[in-house]
């Protein structure tokens, strides 16, 4: 697995933690879609990802998921990975 695809399971893993533990809506498409992702061994969607993040530091209020979201969104933007 390349350094990349690990940092997006990495994020997708704490996300999806996360989310559990704030309580998200697990029917919500971005986690349904980042559980797909790693049910089948593939990388994260990044978009998925950025919505994860954003969901969770607007219900948490939290700067460090800001950031995280706002660095996701960037790479996604600018069309890289993570």
């Amino acid at each position: 697995m390349t350094r990349i695809e690990t940092e997006l399971s990495a994020l997708r893993d704490r996300a999806l933690a996360l989310a559990n533990e704030h309580g998200l809506k697990p029917g919500s498409w971005y986690l349904r879609m980042l559980e797909l992702s790693k049910d089948e061994g593939e990388p994260a969607d990044l978009g998925a990802l950025v919505r994860a993040y954003w969901e969770l530091q607007r219900v948490t209020g939290r700067a460090d998921l800001r950031d995280e979201w706002r660095r996701l969104a960037d790479a996604l933007w600018q069309g890289d990975v993570a």
